[in-house]
């Protein structure tokens, strides 16, 4: 029986345990690969490059040879959780891991790869995204990138705007902050003047009857509307766990799902979790596509069985 190769790191084990559980019990070896104990020293590991074997990998004393994967999920294998206080040397290491591994995920056929991680990468970019989004036939928020607060009156005027990150975390202080989505007020524009607005992501504030996350797996579509209370509206992640967010399965138009299996289809991708908003006249406007997104709760709070789709394609790859 051919071995599913699953590359993650261990505090991500919520979401890929129901995958490699689905996995063996169709009968199928899943090599697990957390990037996190191997760069702890918890694992073992041993990667051989020379004139007499194949580039091959000894992980926990089991040889994997990589150009003989069929079947690949690249989820996540980049979060190392160092306990090191000085950040600065925290991400140079990590930045070296990263560099490391990238070794293996080349050795491995590009065809095996539930999402190409080179293919990932190049699609995080957020305005990349709306720019694709638009070709496809999404509606897409008006955006702006500036460092000039005067440009970003002369698009918006006095009317509120929200501001986003391409990552969403800084460091200071060697304590990490999240930066959530923010709603700025004409008002709160004013006293930030002395302050250059680059690298920010201005958009348009979109008046909210509900948000979507729709999580496309090859052909299967699971659809979950999200409802958020006045205090919510700003960023419904920062809040999930709260009683202002709520779930439901609903159906978003198929015209617009539509969309998403083409978006995932230009890239050449599998897997990807959409964000929409959706305002109180029905107009639906495209957020943005995480090819690498959160779905775990999806599953425990609406019965979505997305991890059962994941194997499905993670199955394909070997058969096909």
């Amino acid at each position: 029986m051919s071995e599913v190769g699953i590359f993650s790191t261990s505090i991500d084990s919520p979401t890929y345990k129901p995958v490699v559980e689905n996995l063996i019990a169709r009968g199928y070896e899943v090599w697990l690969y957390n990037a996190d104990k191997v760069a702890q020293g918890l694992d073992a590991v041993e990667i051989c490059v020379n004139d007499a074997n194949d580039f091959k990998i000894l992980h926990n004393g089991l040889e994997h040879k990589l150009d003989e994967i069929t079947s690949a999920w690249y989820r996540h294998p980049y979060i190392f959780n160092f306990q090191i206080y000085d950040k600065a040397k925290s991400l140079s290491l990590e930045k070296e891991v990263e560099a490391l591994q990238e070794s293996i995920w080349q050795q491995i056929p590009d065809n095996a790869w539930l999402n190409h991680p080179e293919i990932m990468d190049r699609s995080r970019a957020k305005l990349a995204q709306l720019s694709l989004a638009k070709l496809l036939g999404f509606n897409i928020p008006n955006t702006l990138v500036t460092n000039r607060w005067s440009s970003i009156d002369k698009v918006f005027e006095d009317k509120p705007i929200i501001i986003k990150m391409s990552k969403g975390v800084i460091y200071d202080n060697n304590e990490a902050n999240l930066l959530y989505t923010t709603t700025l007020s004409k008002e709160q524009r004013d006293g930030l003047y002395g302050n250059n607005p680059f690298p920010g992501i201005y958009q348009e504030y979109l008046d909210k009857k509900r948000e979507w996350r729709i999580t496309v797996v090859g052909e299967d579509v699971f659809e979950a509307a999200i409802y958020t209370d006045e205090g919510a509206k700003d960023d419904w992640r920062k809040h999930q766990l709260t009683e202002r967010v709520t779930f439901k399965k609903e159906s978003m138009p198929s015209s617009e799902t539509d969309k998403c299996l083409a978006y995932l289809g230009h890239l050449g991708l599998v897997y990807g979790a959409f964000d929409f908003v959706e305002d109180r006249h029905g107009k639906i406007t495209f957020l943005e596509c995480n090819t690498n997104g959160q779905f775990r709760w999806l599953e425990d709070s609406l019965g979505l069985p997305i991890s059962n789709a994941i194997a499905d394609r993670l199955v394909d790859k070997i058969n096909q």
